[in-house]
């Protein structure tokens, strides 16, 4: 089954987006709610994890997303360490950092990439 890329985008943005309000709650000093936003994000990335590396077996990748396959399951073993350590800062910063990794992975493959030869000269 193949994925539109709309849903692949909002799949891969939805784990962001959590531990990105969870980071504004624990700015805010919102521990408690930082905590369960976290505990949200886990099953979350996890379902992404797992899907991205089906996807992986499934079909050949470019090896920088199938390095962000493996950077989800990173993302997910901090998570997890984080919220059973009590530790929500550490979660936090980990899961950014590993996010912001897979943010330059995918920019540098988009630069990577060849311009369409669809465009017309003139």
């Amino acid at each position: 089954m193949r994925v539109s890329g709309e849903l692949r985008a909002m799949r891969r943005w939805l784990p962001i987006t959590i531990v990105l309000a969870a980071a504004v709650a624990e700015a805010a000093g919102l521990d408690q709610i930082a905590f369960y936003l976290l505990l949200v994000a886990v099953p979350i990335v996890a379902a992404t994890a797992l899907t991205m590396f089906g996807e992986l077996l499934d079909s050949r990748f470019e090896p920088a997303e199938s390095l962000q396959a493996l950077l989800y399951g990173v993302a997910l073993l901090l998570l997890v360490a984080g919220a059973a350590a009590g530790s929500t800062a550490f979660a936090l910063s980990a899961c950014l950092a590993t996010f912001a990794l897979q943010a330059l992975l995918g920019l540098g493959a988009e630069l990577k990439r060849p311009e369409p030869a669809h465009h017309l000269e003139r």
